[in-house]
């Protein structure tokens, strides 16, 4: 019995030893949170987000630990296009710890990454193009995604990817890579294969002044790898081939990070450049490079 009650005593002492020293957390507000940062980083705007005139706050609530580091964060508010690069930005800030009564203590509250494009929106002429842009690419996608006859869809998709050309070259890249995408697709479905080159071609420029994603990319370097291989230059689809699936695998581990369900689709676009690619390969007598394609098209099925 006595061994028994010195053990509840110790269990006790433990007990009020471990609350007792457990840390003290103060809510503060932002302005005051702001005033202890020690270490600030300016995010990284994402290019995808420049081109699509995405801007905006993303609002965190955070914990900031004794030793000035951030414990933990969570996003509250803000464009989903800009999340990522607030939570990369904001994990490289330290505080100053946090006292009350000479001890330190743990922190929460709010802190505000923004992001500003420096714009007031797309000017008036923007606008009126945009107008006549969309409804054009609509019809266009709408006329490739139903299998509508290959000249009308050649058609329409000339006349939104022309569209597209008068957008100023300072904005709506996404718009003009897609369009020049589907307009190569539609003119290489009809077998109009120099007018596709040269849509494809123009969408490569797009691609290069680097406000796309590594799908964006894919796409770009796809049709036009897969243009080269219909027209028999097959070094030359080789090559951007090459270039699309770095762009796919890329985008397939990021997918299967935030987004698995569309990292399968992505899978199946890859396993078809392989595809097409191990074709060209055979054509250019590289039999065991094919081979290599086609087992790696295999686990995307």
């Amino acid at each position: 019995m006595p061994c028994r009650r010195f053990l509840l005593f110790v269990i006790a002492i433990l007990v009020v030893s471990r609350f007792g020293s457990a840390q003290e957390i103060i809510s503060v507000d932002e302005p005051t949170l702001d005033q202890h940062v020690d270490h600030r980083v300016a995010p990284f705007y994402p290019p995808i987000a420049k081109a699509a005139r995405i801007q905006g706050t993303v609002v965190f609530q955070v914990q900031v630990g004794t030793t000035g580091k951030i414990e933990s964060m969570k996003v509250v508010s803000g464009p989903l296009m800009l999340q990522q690069a607030a939570i990369d930005c904001l994990k490289q800030w330290t505080y100053h710890p946090f006292e009350r009564s000479g001890k330190p203590v743990v922190a929460t509250g709010s802190v505000s990454i923004m992001f500003s494009l420096g714009i007031d929106g797309p000017t008036p002429e923007e606008e009126k193009i945009a107008q006549r842009y969309f409804p054009l690419f609509d019809q266009c996608n709408k006329a490739i995604s139903t299998g509508t006859d290959r000249t009308t869809a050649e058609t329409v998709c000339n006349k939104a990817a022309e569209t597209a050309t008068e957008f100023a070259s300072n904005v709506r890249f996404i718009e003009k890579r897609s369009a020049f995408v589907y307009a190569a697709t539609a003119s290489a479905n009809n077998r109009d294969l120099t007018n596709a080159l040269a849509w494809a071609e123009k969408a490569i420029e797009v691609v290069k002044l680097g406000h796309d994603d590594d799908s964006g990319n894919n796409a770009v370097y796809s049709i036009k790898g897969t243009i080269e291989g219909m027209m028999g230059d097959l070094a030359a689809s080789d090559q951007d081939l090459t270039m699309a699936e770095d762009y796919e695998r890329k985008g397939i581990v990021h997918m299967e990070i935030d987004s698995p369900g569309m990292a399968k689709y992505y899978g199946g676009v890859l396993s078809r450049d392989l595809r097409f690619h191990a074709k060209v390969l055979q054509g250019l007598n590289r039999s065991d490079e094919a081979q290599k394609k086609l087992d790696e098209a295999a686990k995307y099925n």
